[in-house]
């Protein structure tokens, strides 16, 4: 008897044992096929990717991580979502590879541009399944006439349309916007630009391009956002006024500045960077008048901090970027 309990432990503990073993070797084969989407599709034969049907030559590669950042007595940074962007040499092309801490999918976004820079066409995946489909056109003025957003998962499709007007008492610029719901006509949008091509009023009207939905006005702060929103509803007779914390903060609070540091940056170096870009504009961050900010810190063309706050315990966003050029793509 207790040679058979012996020999009936010896084989649960043999279970548990292989079932970590199992659970552990997925995880690495996991792990594995990450390292190869990541590193191999852009530098596999050539140093190139593959966007679509195509395959193209790196010329770029831009390295984005996102850190949740609280600010004390150190500065301490948890990531919470890295990328890498894949381009053409002339930025025609990109590809986009995303994979989220908490997840295990990874997401693809391509882009397609034409010779002006203009975005054509963006495709969305996740893993290998599309999700979304986006599309533009423009007329010979460069002007955005055509959008469309087709979600491949649900099948639905929304279409917009974009024609260009005067109006014949002052001159400002009217935007008129047609949108489509599968096909099928969901509302109208009259969008009035001043002289300086400053949005102050948009009009919404419902499918029979008669019955006006809102009348919606724009006033604006010294730092150049919108300040107030005021949205009157002609059906009700009722106006509606939304402050925008935003456009409230003094211009200061929205800026760019060198960041200061002259160390190298790569990619492995990326902490010790930013926290003594942080830290050495410690004033800034922590200036009283501005409870919305955007702060860029730059070191030349190739490298910035983008700092936001998060508005948890007094967090703060941070995001580093860093492009990386080719010698092949020089």
């Amino acid at each position: 008897m207790l040679l058979l309990n012996k020999i009936a432990y010896a084989g649960h503990l043999t279970y548990f044992v292989c079932s970590d073993f199992y659970s552990f070797m997925l995880r690495i084969i996991y792990t594995a096929s990450l390292l190869l989407l990541f590193v191999g599709v852009a530098h596999g034969q050539g140093n190139t990717f593959k966007a679509g049907w195509h395959t193209y030559q790196t010329g770029i590669i831009i390295h984005e991580y996102a850190y949740n950042c609280n600010f004390n007595d150190t500065v301490k940074l948890s990531l919470t979502d890295s990328s890498k962007v894949y381009a053409t040499s002339d930025s025609l092309v990109t590809m986009t590879l995303c994979q989220p801490v908490k997840e295990r999918s990874v997401y693809k976004t391509v882009n397609l541009l034409n010779a002006k820079k203009q975005i054509l066409r963006t495709e969305e995946y996740k893993d290998d399944n599309q999700q979304m489909l986006k599309e533009w056109k423009y007329d010979d003025k460069n002007r955005k006439c055509y959008h469309l957003e087709e979600n491949k998962r649900t099948g639905t499709v929304f279409k917009k349309t974009f024609n260009f007007t005067t109006d014949k008492k002052n001159g400002d610029f009217i935007i008129l916007e047609n949108a489509y719901y599968n096909g099928r006509i969901e509302f109208y949008t009259k969008t009035y630009y001043d002289k300086r091509l400053v949005k102050y009023k948009e009009v919404r009207l419902n499918d029979n391009n008669k019955d006006v939905v809102h009348i919606e006005t724009f006033s604006y702060g010294e730092n150049g956002r919108v300040k107030e929103r005021t949205v009157f509803f002609p059906e009700w007779k009722v106006t509606k006024k939304f402050a925008e914390n935003a456009g409230l903060m003094p211009a200061k609070c929205f800026k760019s500045f060198p960041a200061g540091i002259a160390d190298k940056i790569t990619p492995s170096t990326r902490l010790a960077y930013i926290k003594k870009v942080l830290t050495k504009n410690r004033a800034t961050l922590s200036d009283a008048q501005c409870d919305e900010y955007e702060y860029c810190f730059t070191n030349g063309p190739g490298c910035e901090i983008v700092v936001t706050p998060t508005h948890i315990n007094k967090g703060m966003k941070v995001v580093f970027r860093y492009k990386e050029r080719l010698a092949m793509g020089k």
